[in-house]
């Protein structure tokens, strides 16, 4: 009998599990609410620089080998015990083996009134549509403070407040207006990046492009009615347009045994397997799991190549490889770090840009076919190692 592999989620490491188990023979099926794969960096272009929508989004249908079963619709249990994953419309799916790629939850209640500024100006996690409504906002703005904070040290792409810093600046440069509009970067570390290392080649950057840099201020209210946002650490500041990160929760289902979350709701994993803890049956790949490393499309994409390997009986192990990407006005750096290598030095430049650019341009094609791109990737990600590159790449 052909073993039953159930895919929770149809995001990168989602989609990339499924499309080569497909190639091996497996029966899978993957499981996901939404009938589009939004490529979450995007939002970023579409706040901060316009970009339409539809540029960053497919058909999940699109995205899939032929052989891969589609279900629409939304988790809401998933019993390891019994190998049931259970439907809000009642259905119910039996697995010989669960991936889950749900993500993780983006909490807008945890900060009282960050719902009500969302809800007024859009953001740039919630969804493509929020990041366009931010834009309309932001592209009419010719005077006052922009304001981008995040609620909580832990989120989704640690770059990303950066990259939004950095992009808001280009736009309101090439609309000249850049010295009567304060951009303001609010960020709950001690440094511009949690890794002193890259602050220290970040923070140049963010001077040369006019951002204001305020440390240790991690946003504790939102006062969306005068427009004031106070820190943790007892600060505020009071802003004409401002986008907050949400805090950041395990996936918003009911999971058993309870005992398989940590006390923020993300999924236990054995950080080197991915194994869900005491299952072997069950893995947690992306963001929706607590391994120690940035959660980002990339560490998905690489955690699911790996479960994939051992699945298929191969003593693949994960590293914790991060490859965030910074961008600037037409340059760009990368976050690169393991588990057992903490991020290095590395210089912006127009090639790493260019880098970024490339992979853009394949990201479809890497979750439809990753099976194609992986001896690229791997010799991208061999030749980058920490261990090997060393500072100042």
């Amino acid at each position: 009998m052909t073993e039953r592999i159930l895919v929770l989620g149809a995001g990168p490491g989602g989609l990339v599990s499924a499309n080569l188990l497909a190639l091996h023979g497996y029966d899978v099926t993957v499981v996901e609410k939404s009938e589009y794969h939004l490529f979450q960096p995007g939002m970023l272009w579409i706040a901060f620089q316009g970009h339409p929508p539809e540029k960053y989004m497919r058909p999940v249908k699109d995205l899939v080998k032929p052989t891969v079963n589609l279900v629409q619709g939304k988790v809401a249990e998933v019993n390891l015990a019994e190998r049931t994953v259970t439907l809000e419309d009642g259905r119910r799916l039996d697995y010989d083996r669960v991936i889950i790629a749900l993500g993780a939850h983006l909490d807008y209640d945890a900060v009282p009134g960050h719902s009500s500024l969302v809800e007024e100006f859009g953001d740039y996690f919630r969804g493509a549509d929020y990041a366009a409504r931010f834009w309309s906002h932001f592209k009419a703005m010719s005077r006052g403070t922009l304001v981008i904070a995040a609620a909580d040290p832990l989120y989704k792409c640690p770059p990303a407040p950066l990259k939004a810093a950095f992009l808001a600046a280009e736009t309101l440069r090439r609309r000249g207006v850049k010295d009567s509009v304060s951009v303001v970067l609010a960020l709950p570390f001690i440094h511009e990046y949690p890794s002193e290392t890259v602050a220290e080649i970040v923070a140049p950057k963010l001077r040369e492009a006019g951002v204001e840099v305020k440390t240790m201020f991690t946003v504790d209210s939102i006062d969306a009615e005068n427009r004031v946002i106070y820190s943790l650490e007892g600060e505020s500041i009071t802003y004409d347009l401002a986008a907050v990160i949400p805090a950041h929760k395990g996936p918003a289902i009911r999971l058993l045994p309870e005992e398989a979350r940590d006390d923020d709701g993300f999924i236990k994993v054995d950080k080197y397997t991915l194994q869900i803890e005491g299952y072997d049956d069950a893995y947690a790949v992306g963001d929706c799991n607590n391994a120690p490393t940035s959660k980002t499309g990339v560490t998905a994409h690489l955690g699911a190549e790996v479960v994939v390997e051992r699945i298929l009986g191969f003593d693949s192990r994960f590293n914790g490889r991060t490859n965030c990407p910074i961008v600037t006005d037409g340059e760009a750096s990368f976050v690169i770090s393991t588990y057992d290598h903490p991020p290095i030095p590395v210089k912006f430049s127009i090639f790493k840009r260019l880098l970024e650019d490339a992979f853009i341009a394949s990201y479809w094609s890497s979750l439809r076919d990753p099976e194609k791109w992986s001896p690229i990737f791997r010799a991208y990600f061999e030749a980058t190692d920490p261990s090997r590159v060393g500072g100042g790449w």
